[in-house]
C-alpha cells in the first residue's frame, strides 16, 4: 500500500492508503473517493512528503532545528482541542451531527474505539511520543 495526501476543494488534508493512482482513478469513479471531513468529491492528490523514522546513532542533529515527530506532536497540540477521555462521546456527537465539528484529540478505550468502529466514526490514532525537551 502507498500512503497518498489528499486535498479536498474546501481544503481539508488526510491520507489515503491505495495500492497505486490507478487505485485512485477506480474509486474516485465509483464515487467512493471523498473528504472525511466535508464528504466532498472532488480530491487532489498532494505532493508526498516524508517519512519520520528513528535513526539508532548518527551525527548529532541537534542544531538543524526541531524533529519531524516533535513538529507534528507541537502541531496536534497548537490544532486540536484536547478532550481527554471525552474523545469517544466527542467524537460521535461530531459525527452524528449533535456538535460542531473540529480538530480534537484525547484517549479512549479498547471497548470505545470499537464503538466508534461499528458507527462508522472516522479518526486517526497518532501515538505521540514523549519528547525529550
Amino acid at each position: 500500500m502507498i500512503v497518498f495526501d489528499m486535498q479536498c476543494s474546501d481544503g481539508h488534508t488526510f491520507e489515503g492508503w491505495f495500492k497505486g493512482r490507478e487505485e485512485i482513478d477506480r474509486e474516485r469513479k465509483a464515487g467512493r473517493l471523498t473528504c472525511p471531513v466535508c464528504g466532498g468529491q472532488e480530491i487532489h492528490v498532494l505532493p508526498s512528503g516524508g517519512h519520520i523514522s528513528k535513526v539508532a546513532a548518527g551525527p548529532d542533529t541537534s542544531s538543524r532545528g526541531p524533529s519531524t515527530a516533535k513538529a507534528l506532536a507541537d502541531y496536534i497540540e497548537k490544532n486540536f482541542d484536547n478532550v481527554g477521555p471525552q474523545f469517544a462521546e466527542e467524537a460521535i456527537k461530531m459525527h452524528f451531527g449533535e456538535a460542531d465539528p473540529k480538530n480534537i484529540r484525547g484517549t479512549m478505550s479498547e471497548e470505545e474505539e470499537k464503538d466508534l468502529q461499528e458507527e462508522g466514526v472516522d479518526y486517526i490514532k497518532i501515538p505521540i511520543p514523549k519528547l525529550q525537551s
